[in-house]
């Protein structure tokens, strides 16, 4: 999944900006039919309509894609139209960071550290952490001449 859409998803979801609200009648007719893009569910994302977005994410996520994994447990872990739920949002992170995703991998390892949703384990934590970094490393460009 890639796109302008989900890295306006990412930057908002990475800096906890508040959403402006959810659309109900949106919210509604997404419920009833979770059609349509990875673009359209990152735009929903993006102007704070969570509910709307969440059957979207959860199809993408079944179908295996870890950005709409990771977008799930951030919602499960804040209450974004639903009640808050850290177990939820670990087992999400959980199967987006079995994808070797960068920010899944984090997130859990943050859990980990704080014990939320999970057994506290600072040593999980760590290798989670390392693994994320490891990762990361291997993705960027090398800035040497």
């Amino acid at each position: 999944m890639g796109g302008r859409a989900w890295a306006l998803a990412w930057g908002i979801a990475a800096w906890g900006i508040a959403a402006w609200g959810i659309a109900a009648s949106l919210a509604a007719g997404a419920a009833a039919a979770p059609t349509g893009t990875a673009d359209q569910a990152a735009e929903l994302w993006a102007r704070g309509q969570y509910a709307a977005a969440r059957p979207l994410l959860r199809r993408l996520a079944l179908e295996g894609d870890a950005d709409a994994m990771t977008l799930l447990g951030l919602m499960a872990a804040r209450g974004l139209a639903g009640p808050r739920d850290p177990a939820v949002a670990a087992a999400w992170y959980l199967k987006a960071a079995e994808h070797d995703h960068v920010p899944a991998l984090r997130a859990l390892a943050d859990a980990f550290r704080r014990g939320e949703g999970v057994v506290r384990d600072p040593e999980v934590a760590w290798r989670l952490e390392a693994r994320a970094s490891a990762l990361d490393a291997r993705r960027r460009p090398s800035r040497r001449p």
